[in-house]
């Protein structure tokens, strides 16, 4: 039986390509009778791909033929069972994970508010979204990007600082950039009768800066394994918003690169990773998220879709997410961000617009630190579920 049903698989913890014939195998540490117990030791090469000086149990790539796959793979020391694992970064995978598991990137501008964002997505999949699916998600593997989420999610539920800007690729070292481990979640839902499905995605917490510029742009290469891309663009960057920013006590410094420089770099990123020339248009699914719009809603009428709370079905409402789309593409018209809209129309042959508050209310801009009202999550995974019902794992209806 193949490994995977296609001929590569990316890795969700490293973003490495992997043949379907290069899987590895780490010891559970149960020995067979009469064997020695393996020994846990640093991995040289964990610590190289992701900076992860732990000890671990031994390792061994899968020299076996296609024939004997189908038996189990046994630790070659000790003759004991083991856990399929990344050749490459030699974490161990979920036992769901298949080529067709999807990878989301998560990107924005400095200042958008990327790290909120994903801390209360975080927190919205294992709640609201499960009980509105029906499922299990749950976070996977090394949980250390999961767990600092979870710390800043409640900080800012008791009205705490907002979590500081991501450090960016052009000021960590090496060892910072390897260690940087994304956010892995296993998503389990029942497919009929005694039947389940189950995919595993993941998300990487990248440095707003590191997309405003193309030098730096092209150290992400970890954008070109993704499936989709969900791009956060801050209102406040568009020139129409400039001096309501201000006047909001928003960082100048904050306001000073375009969503539309972010978005070329991205263009030009993927026409690369893809292989696009410039007369076709990227066929992977780009979801442009407004966020902070609760910063709007002073200005938006209360029966607009983007004043909406997130439906409650367990399906994804594909004729509300359209009028949410013409609804934020008329704003970003009114921003000023007429550009940016024709680059998304002229480059991708697939996206959706949305608008979303990881904090659902204003925080104090200048001192960073959240509304004392907490955190009351706005329309945040739309986008993600929207690209999971593109690719059918979800129910879509409208």
């Amino acid at each position: 039986m193949a490994l995977f049903r296609s001929k590569q698989a990316v890795c969700p913890y490293c973003y490495r390509r992997i043949e379907s014939d290069k899987a590895a195998f780490r010891c559970n540490g149960h020995a067979a009778a009469g064997k020695s117990r393996c020994v846990a030791r640093p991995d040289p090469e964990r610590k190289q791909v992701l900076g992860v000086d732990e000890a671990v149990l031994p390792t061994w790539p899968d020299k076996r033929s296609l024939l004997q796959r189908h038996r189990p793979f046994l630790c070659p020391d000790c003759l004991g069972p083991t856990t399929r694992v990344c050749p490459v970064c030699h974490t161990p995978w979920p036992s769901t994970f298949t080529a067709d598991s999807p990878l989301i990137g998560l990107v924005g501008v400095r200042g958008s508010g990327k790290t909120i964002m994903l801390s209360v997505l975080a927190q919205e999949l294992t709640t609201s979204i499960q009980r509105r699916f029906d499922a299990a998600i749950h976070p996977t593997g090394n949980r250390r990007l999961v767990s600092q989420l979870a710390n800043w999610r409640s900080d800012m539920g008791r009205g705490g600082h907002l979590p500081s800007q991501t450090e960016t690729y052009q000021h960590v070292s090496k060892d910072q950039r390897d260690s940087a481990e994304p956010a892995v979640f296993e998503w389990q839902l029942a497919d009929g009768r005694n039947r389940q499905r189950s995919t595993i995605f993941s998300f990487y917490d990248t440095a707003g800066e590191d997309l405003a510029s193309m030098d730096r742009t092209r150290e992400l290469n970890y954008l070109a394994a993704t499936d989709g891309v969900i791009l956060l663009l801050d209102p406040f960057g568009f020139t129409g918003n400039h001096d309501l920013a201000r006047s909001k006590g928003v960082d100048e410094d904050l306001l000073h690169d375009r969503p539309e420089d972010v978005l070329r770099n991205i263009v030009e990123l993927l026409r690369q990773a893809d292989q696009v020339g410039s007369k076709k248009k990227i066929s992977r699914p780009l979801a442009v998220v407004v966020s902070k719009i609760d910063a709007f809603f002073d200005s938006i009428d209360e029966d607009s879709p983007l004043r909406r709370p997130s439906s409650d079905q367990p399906y994804f409402d594909e004729a509300e997410s359209l009028e949410v789309h013409e609804h934020v593409a008329m704003l970003l018209d009114e921003w000023s961000g007429g550009g940016l809209l024709r680059m998304l129309e002229l480059n991708f042959s697939t996206f959706r617009l949305f608008a979303a508050s990881a904090l659902g209310a204003e925080p104090d801009y200048a001192r960073r630190t959240a509304n004392p009202r907490g955190v009351l999550p706005h329309r945040v995974a739309e986008p993600l579920l929207w690209l999971m019902a593109r690719r059918g794992f979800l129910p879509k209806e409208g």
